[in-house]
């Protein structure tokens, strides 16, 4: 499927992957700017009947619509009613109610300029939007491109909250998808375990998955201005959360370098590293939807991979600092023990913490972090 779409008035915009089912459908995408943006009516005609809109103006305005859209549901749901078939009314009825209005509410779309700016007034002002929103920097090539309003008020809503990092004497923001580091006590083991190689003077460090950038933040603490720090996440999503992170409690520092989204080690410079910090996937369970990312490892295979590469990426002398918890039991640790043992690496410490759960089959586990040498 094509990535990019005309529209009238403005030209050329990116679509991101989310948006392309309705921006390609059958339907007309139509720019509403400013004072048309008062015709509420006739925008929600204009959706209802399978239409996009894309608007440009006051954000109030903008979100004053979605309230109509909202508001007048039953008519979406009227009209799905009318234009489907149905063996069962009462049954689908409930379910179509929800999604007409996702899928209405997906086709009232923002433009964000070349430079990441939204063309609303009085906006939020979001840096790195279009990372934000789960794709990749430089997708849009140089070009403007359409967000669902929907997902900008999400994005918005989650830099909203910020989370308090004791060891850092500081807090941090975790948009959506990205794991919030709410476990002090995994910080405090990961804090303990680079004191631990601080007294080696490492000189290059990676921090893979790095989510919020708070191990990143963590590791420029305990080692040093001097030390060289790469950050790596497969998300998107993470990486801009990391770059917003870095420049709000780091404005100046320039041996931090975030590189673009990617699996593992793929976004890494072709150089070895004195010390990798890897907080893994701890939950041995099929991934559902980007938030699991970070937490859960079917058949704990990233894993497997990165003990099958990180060799390759690490000094011979060198040290990995290795999160994990044994939330998915013993079985869970015994086969990472192996992976790691099967990889040529040794446990030269360990650090843990046991820690209360909500789960009632469960009421405690223990979060670790292993210092790794090659054997």
């Amino acid at each position: 499927m094509n990535s990019f779409y005309s529209v009238t008035n403005i030209g050329e915009l990116y679509v991101p992957a989310e948006c392309r089912e309705a921006v390609f459908a059958r339907a007309r995408v139509k720019l509403f700017a400013r004072q048309e943006l008062g015709h509420l009516n006739r925008i929600f005609t204009h959706i209802r009947q399978g239409g996009v809109a894309v608007t440009e103006g006051k954000w109030e305005q903008i979100t004053t619509l979605m309230d109509y859209i909202q508001r007048h549901k039953q008519d979406l749901i009227q009209h799905a009613d009318r234009s489907a078939k149905r063996r069962d009314r009462r049954d689908s009825h409930g379910r179509s109610a929800s999604l007409a209005l996702r899928e209405a509410l997906a086709k009232l779309m923002c433009w964000v300029d070349a430079d990441g700016i939204l063309q609303a007034e009085s906006a939020p002002v979001i840096p790195h939007l279009l990372e934000l929103a789960g794709e990749p920097a430089g997708a849009n090539e140089g070009k403007p491109f359409l967000l669902p309003v929907t997902k900008i008020q999400q994005i918005q809503q989650a830099l909203a909250d910020t989370y308090p990092i004791h060891a850092l004497d500081a807090s941090v923001v975790a948009s959506e998808n990205v794991l919030a580091p709410r476990s002090q006590e995994t910080i405090e083991c990961f804090q303990d375990a680079l004191q631990f190689v601080r007294q080696s003077n490492p000189a290059t460090v990676a921090d893979i998955g790095c989510g919020s950038g708070c191990l990143t933040l963590l590791a420029r603490q305990e080692l040093g201005e001097q030390v060289e720090l790469y950050a790596s996440d497969l998300l998107p999503e993470a990486v801009a959360t990391t770059k917003l992170n870095i420049q709000r409690l780091l404005p100046h520092s320039d041996t931090i370098y975030i590189m673009p989204a990617g699996d593992l080690f793929d976004p890494l410079p072709p150089h070895q590293f004195d010390v990798i910090i890897f907080n893994a996937p701890w939950v041995v369970a099929r991934v559902r939807n980007r938030a699991e990312l970070a937490i859960h490892d079917e058949k704990q295979e990233t894993v497997k991979r990165f003990f099958a590469q990180v060799s390759n990426f690490l000094k011979p002398n060198g040290t990995i600092l290795f999160g994990y918890a044994d939330a998915s039991g013993p079985k869970a640790i015994d086969n990472l023990e192996g992976i790691i043992a099967e990889a040529g690496f040794r446990e030269n410490a360990i650090f843990k913490r046991r820690v209360a759960t909500h789960r009632s089959k469960r009421k405690w586990e223990q979060i670790r972090v292993y210092v790794l040498n090659q054997k």
